[in-house]
């Protein structure tokens, strides 16, 4: 579980799971239960749960970031599927991309959406990513 403040407010969320196998997108009731003994674990000042919300996490099925050039529609980029490690994955792959557009660099083979271009030549579509349960957001406030 993470523990974090929104910026502006005086609110928090706490989240998430990873969990792969679920029926549908909507929030569980087993999810809330879960976070809610851990809050009561961690804080020990009052609070009100105002909010709670799931959502879908993209994740690649294979677990590498998508980075460049469409390769059917070469006027769209593409920089996603950094996964859990976004936050130290993202600047470089950003950088890659954008020396790739300014002076024609290669990209990582193993990022590079190339890796796709038979199939989505050759069959029009493939199925790029798979998605991972989120029980992302309980919001909470804290009470002075």
């Amino acid at each position: 579980m993470t523990l974090a403040p929104l910026e502006g407010t005086n609110l928090f969320w706490l989240g998430s799971n990873y969990l792969w196998e679920f029926d549908n997108a909507n929030p569980t009731t087993e999810f809330r239960q879960n976070a809610e003994a851990v809050l009561k674990d961690w804080l020990k000042i009052p609070y009100k749960i105002v909010e709670h919300r799931a959502g879908l996490r993209p994740a690649t099925l294979e677990r590498r970031p998508f980075v460049g050039l469409h390769p059917t529609h070469s006027r769209i980029g593409i920089l996603n599927g950094m996964g859990t490690k976004g936050c130290s994955l993202a600047p470089f792959f950003a950088r890659q991309l954008t020396d790739h557009l300014e002076f024609g660099n290669s990209i990582t083979p193993g990022a590079d959406v190339n890796r796709f271009k038979k199939f989505l030549l050759n069959k029009g579509t493939v199925r790029l990513s798979g998605h991972r349960n989120g029980q992302l957001l309980l919001l909470f406030t804290l009470f002075h």
